[in-house]
């Protein structure tokens, strides 16, 4: 068995300029996320670079689950007064800044102290992190980030986990809140049959029924996504063999698959999005929301009934052939 061994790469051969290169690369969201998940702050998002607050520019800026600021400001080399009078700044800034996050290739012994004073001396609605990124190889692979969190509020970890048992309690809550004014408003239709109750998920089915039933599996569903700020409604046609779906979607022309999009999920199914801007948090927003949902949906069904089922029938039929004829 060969087993390879981890070899520490200089940053600055994977990011040659830290505001060029390593700040960019930081906030993409798949990156970002890596920050937030080792440092167990929640998803963030609203992602914005060099942000002014106060007189000194941020290097990224962006918001916690709370909609609270967070500020990151990024060092190569070792840590400098400078970047610690910058964080300092930070507070005064009137952006509501709440969590503060330095990262530098090195935290010197005196500005890991300064952060845990900080962390010490400060309300609990504050927090401030100290990490180190390093970079890591085996052989001639692809270079892999690691984050190591070097200073941190105390009891962090278990407060974060509080607040994640309550958050999850309330989205419970407010995602059955959610769906029950949907079903709610729902009107009485031929061929839809909507759940008994309202579920506990972020997605919830109506059923085809009768002579609209899909001959292969198969609905219409409807999506609610927080931190992308999205909710939707799309159908699927089931498990389809990826050839001939791909013919078969390029030939048809249905008023409600306009504008839409075609997309595989990791289980095989074939679903069309139509997805709308909106925060399912705002119950205020919630009827434009619903009735906005309740139009895409009457639009599936309407060219459900003038075709688009016959069609998928064909498709269904054309793979049984296709497996038969092997």
């Amino acid at each position: 068995m060969r087993i390879g061994r981890l070899e520490r790469q200089a940053l600055r051969t994977i990011w040659p300029r830290e505001d060029v290169d390593f700040t960019p690369w930081l906030a993409l969201p798949e990156n970002l996320h890596l920050l937030a998940e080792t440092l167990e702050l929640g998803p963030l998002d609203r992602i914005s670079t060099e942000v002014s607050v106060g007189n000194f520019r941020a290097d990224l800026v962006c918001k916690d689950i709370n909609d609270a600021t967070v500020v990151i400001e990024n060092q190569f080399h070792k840590s400098d007064h400078g970047h610690l009078g910058q964080i300092l700044t930070y507070l005064a800034g009137g952006e509501d800044v709440r969590t503060v996050i330095w990262i530098a290739e090195s935290l010197r012994d005196e500005h890991r102290a300064a952060l845990e004073w900080l962390n010490n001396n400060t309300s609990t609605d504050f927090a401030f992190f100290g990490v180190e990124v390093e970079a890591w190889c085996i052989g001639e692979s692809d270079p892999a980030p690691k984050f190591e969190v070097v200073v941190r509020p105390n009891d962090w970890v278990r407060r974060q986990r509080q607040k994640a048992r309550a958050s999850e309690m309330e989205d419970y809550q407010r995602r059955m809140e959610y769906w029950q004014a949907f079903l709610d408003s729902w009107p009485t239709q031929v061929g839809l049959s909507p759940p008994p109750h309202a579920p506990n998920q972020g997605w919830m089915k109506l059923a085809l029924t009768g002579g609209s039933k899909p001959p292969d599996g198969g609905g219409i569903y409807l999506y609610r996504m927080i931190a992308e700020g999205t909710v939707g409604v799309y159908l699927s046609v089931g498990r389809r063999d990826e050839v001939l779906f791909s013919q078969w979607s390029a030939s048809l022309n249905y008023p409600s698959l306009e504008g839409g999009k075609w997309e595989q999920n990791r289980n095989g199914l074939f679903q069309i999005f139509k997805t709308l801007k909106a925060d399912a948090l705002d119950d205020t927003d919630w009827p434009q929301q619903h009735r906005w949902m309740r139009d895409r949906v009457m639009e599936f069904m309407k060219d459900w009934r003038n075709g688009l089922r016959d069609a998928v029938a064909a498709l269904v039929a054309q793979e049984q052939e296709d497996v038969i004829g092997e």
